[in-house]
């Protein structure tokens, strides 16, 4: 049955939760981390690993939430020791095929901690390899460290992950 079935042939529910208007609850906190997408989750679990005490609000279900909450399937323009490409040359890559319209400042801290990154999204528990040998022997992956690569196999700067289990991972840290 559907939902405007069931609403046709019983009403409309009664919702489900107390309404509290006027209920406030006061929170003690050093850091307050307004969304739990990606973004949020990060600069949460930072600010919580410098010992602050944190406090993250979130509109939904912080496990799925946000824009990157279904997951991506690429983890694009990441330098690392086995490309051969700085996060100098990546930047000047974007700006040249942006015709200069990109924040080159950001672009390039984005490049050079993209990697670390990524490792670290991989020790909490983010699928960044393929440790299953799906692909084993693919011209996409690097077969010492079972990284996938898409679009350039030369310099390697783009990888194939299981985005959807990013946001778990982050999650559960």
């Amino acid at each position: 049955m559907d939902w405007n079935k069931l609403v046709q042939e019983h009403g409309m529910p009664e919702w489900p939760y107390p309404i509290e208007y006027g209920k406030e609850t006061e929170v003690d906190t050093e850091v307050l981390v307004l969304g739990g997408g990606i973004a949020g989750c990060w600069a949460g679990i930072s600010a919580a690993r410098r010992g602050v005490k944190v406090v993250l609000v979130e509109k939904a279900a912080t496990i799925r939430s946000g824009g990157g909450g279904s997951g991506c399937d690429h983890w694009i323009n990441t330098p690392h020791p086995g490309s051969g490409i700085t996060a100098e040359e990546v930047v000047e890559w974007e700006l040249e095929y942006t015709g200069g319209y990109t924040n080159a400042i950001s672009r390039y801290i984005a490049a050079r901690e993209s990697y670390e990154t990524l490792l670290e999204l991989g020790q909490m528990g983010g699928k960044i390899r393929d440790t299953e040998d799906e692909f084993k022997g693919a011209p996409f992956r690097d077969e010492e460290t079972k990284f996938l690569f898409a679009y350039d196999y030369e310099n390697r700067i783009h990888f194939r992950v299981w985005g959807t289990t990013f946001k778990p991972a982050l999650f559960n840290e």
